[in-house]
């Protein structure tokens, strides 16, 4: 199980964060060491790279965990970073 730093916003969305990488979420559960999204259509993720704000949406290709999620957006992340370089 990754070690994300997590927040519930007032309005009862969790945030989870990890190295520069947000996810915003409705709620979830913890099974066999993984978050299970309550609402995986619902997730978003995003992350800031040198002024630029880059997200997806987890409609496309529905993640259930927070786990499998962070490691999409973690891979498109890198993809950003070398360009950037």
């Amino acid at each position: 199980m990754y070690r994300f730093n997590k927040v519930q916003d007032s309005d009862g969305i969790w945030r989870f964060e990890l190295d520069g990488i947000n996810l915003l979420i409705d709620g979830y559960v913890i099974k066999d060491e993984k978050h299970f999204i309550k609402n995986p259509q619902k997730a978003i993720a995003y992350f800031n790279l040198s002024g630029h704000l880059y997200g997806i949406a987890n409609a496309i290709k529905t993640s259930t965990t927070v786990e499998d999620f962070y490691d999409i957006l973690l891979q498109q992340y890198h993809i950003f970073k070398k360009k950037t370089a």
